[in-house]
């Protein structure tokens, strides 16, 4: 855990649970990017990647309470929150929306 004046960064999802509930937070902001981005890797060169990010989010007294996490393991962040009884407002940051 990090704590950077208004905000707090937590290294695991079970930290950032266990950190909201002590505190009494069942409400959290769940923002996800899934989807595919032209990257430039090399002066000449632009590559399509896959890029899978999520962030969550609470806030408690002027304190942003943070946790991101990048790759597979983004997909059962969501259900892990429903499964410990947090109430989840979704938020889709995919750059293409359909």
């Amino acid at each position: 855990m990090d704590n950077m004046d208004n905000e707090v960064i937590y290294n695991s999802l079970e930290e950032f649970m266990d950190a909201l509930k002590k505190m009494g937070i069942n409400k959290v902001a769940f923002s996800e990017v899934n989807e595919r981005r032209a990257v430039q890797t090399r002066e000449d060169f632009i590559e399509v990647i896959v890029v899978r990010e999520v962030t969550v989010l609470s806030y408690k007294d002027s304190v942003v309470h943070k946790f991101s996490a990048k790759g597979d393991i983004v997909g059962s962040i969501y259900q892990t929150l429903l499964d410990n009884g947090f109430d989840i407002k979704r938020i889709n940051k995919n750059i293409i929306q359909f």
